[in-house]
């Protein structure tokens, strides 16, 4: 072989090597995912982010951080929303109210009594192909959807005394989580007012407000429970968070790391089915004992709000067609 065509071959050789170190890099590189959160990082919720933080630092080595913000402390609201969507922020679990704004299809998930049961809700969380169908144009925008996080009932609790039938409703001013949830308390007599979580407890002190709408846990960590002495654990509105991912982000990433990324996400939302339900336990235990008055809804009183709040489903299935809202109709069936 001559001089020349080993230096060719030498040459070669080297390239080839320096790619494969470069891809190797590339492979490895280090990767920072910001998730701001809205809610306190000792509900539910935050503890799952939490756990998701911890396993993913764990399964890279470090490679992968992931920075939480907990109570709105870098984004809230619609500003958390339009924050993944441009890609301020990599990640977050926010509640599925928000995302109706850009997605409506994604309302059908608040409509009153859609879940009356936590398994009714797991079906849902696991029927892949209704998710896709939900979920679609959300995807559209640039947002991907990895899962479901559970969370647990929404429920109503009043500073002026117990709901129990429709007609308690009336002349109450409430807190409502979104759209589909404010024309479900305006269908059954309430005035349903939009205030971001971290403003309620002034709204209440100022009046604003008369109540709100939220699970128990959030009554517990917010101290909600100082003005707040009326609770009905009424199971008309699940509340879950869909674990979201700016596209642009996602799609940049190495197949193993969304893989990575992808399993730790998953283990968590399934893992959160038993602490979610545990936390509402708990927090009702707790905020019986600081004075809270439970008022546990009956199948009598829930058939009334269902029947008082029932335009809500037919205006859902002139905007979204028959077949999405039998679909969901099976969940609870």
């Amino acid at each position: 072989m001559s001089i020349t065509r080993r230096h060719a071959v030498a040459a070669i050789a080297s390239t080839l090597a320096l790619g494969a170190v470069g891809g190797a890099q590339a492979q490895e590189k280090s990767i920072t995912i910001r998730f701001p959160f809205e809610y306190a990082d000792d509900v539910a919720p935050g503890l799952a982010n939490q756990a998701f933080k911890k396993l993913v630092e764990e399964r890279s080595n470090g490679r992968i951080k992931v920075q939480l913000y907990p109570n709105g402390s870098l984004l809230k609201g619609l500003d958390l929303l339009q924050g993944v969507v441009r890609g301020d922020a990599e990640m977050t679990t926010l509640v599925s109210a928000y995302w109706v704004g850009v997605s409506p299809k994604m309302s059908v998930f608040d409509l009153p009594y859609a879940f009356p049961t936590h398994e009714a809700f797991y079906k849902a969380m696991d029927d892949k192909a209704f998710q896709k169908e939900a979920f679609a144009e959300l995807e559209s925008k640039g947002v991907r959807v990895l899962g479901m996080l559970p969370y647990d009932y929404v429920v109503p609790g009043s500073r002026k005394g117990p709901i129990i039938k429709p007609e308690d409703f009336k002349g109450l001013k409430l807190r409502a989580v979104g759209k589909t949830n404010a024309a479900a308390l305006s269908a059954i007599g309430a005035t349903a007012v939009a205030i971001n979580i971290t403003e309620v407890s002034t709204s209440i002190q100022q009046g604003v407000i008369d109540g709100l709408n939220t699970p128990l846990d959030a009554f517990q960590s917010y101290r909600f429970y100082e003005s707040i002495k009326n609770i009905t654990y009424a199971k008309y509105f699940f509340a879950f968070y869909p674990w979201t991912v700016n596209g642009k982000f996602w799609d940049s990433l190495s197949e193993a790391d969304r893989k990575l990324i992808g399993d730790a996400a998953t283990e968590t939302m399934v893992g959160h089915k038993p602490r979610a339900r545990q936390a509402a336990d708990s927090a009702k235990a707790d905020l019986a004992q600081k004075g809270v008055k439970f008022h546990e809804q009956t199948a009598d009183e829930a058939k009334a709000w269902a029947k008082a709040m029932s335009p809500v489903w037919e205006a859902a299935e002139k905007q979204f067609g028959k077949p999405l809202i039998e679909k969901m109709r099976t969940f609870g069936g």
